[in-house]
């Protein structure tokens, strides 16, 4: 992300219902840090969504991999869901990370287990469901997801 970015990236909402596993961009945005690498997904040069690589997710979750990246702030602006956008990009990820990120081994999300759009739109971009799940989270319950990336291959 560009520090031009910004402006678009606070501008984007998500669905009230979806709040409690997103949040919202500006939250998200005062608590990156150094191991958080942010991301802005475009359309024709408009942004329309966002997501954070998190490089020090294995440090922090004890489900996770050795060396394992992890995927944060997925989000799809609330004008553009529904047009497919999110399945494009979780499809475009691996890719991306097996060049970018090509000394790790795989990289894993959670994902709300209210929340069957998000998981569909992940197991359709590659991830698979570890059939395990994160009780940490402060709006319920999460499934843990994983894809193999770059060093794995």
């Amino acid at each position: 992300m560009r520090d031009e970015d910004k402006p678009a990236v606070l501008a984007l909402q998500v669905h009230e219902e979806q709040v409690p596993y997103v949040g919202h961009t500006r939250d998200i945005l005062q608590v990156v840090g150094p191991d958080h690498h942010c991301h802005v997904l475009t359309l024709n040069d408009e942004v329309v969504g966002f997501f954070i690589i998190d490089v020090a997710y294995h440090q922090n979750f004890n489900f996770t991999l050795d060396d394992e990246l992890g995927l944060r702030a997925f989000l799809i602006d609330a004008g553009r869901q529904g047009q497919g956008l999110g399945k494009n990009a979780t499809r475009a990820l691996k890719p991306y990370l097996d060049e970018a990120y090509s000394d790790r081994s795989s990289i894993a999300l959670t994902v709300n287990c209210r929340n069957p759009a998000a998981y569909h739109c992940y197991i359709g971009g590659g991830f698979t469901d570890t059939g395990e799940q994160y009780l940490g989270g402060k709006a319920g319950p999460q499934y843990i997801l994983r894809m193999p990336v770059g060093a794995s291959l």
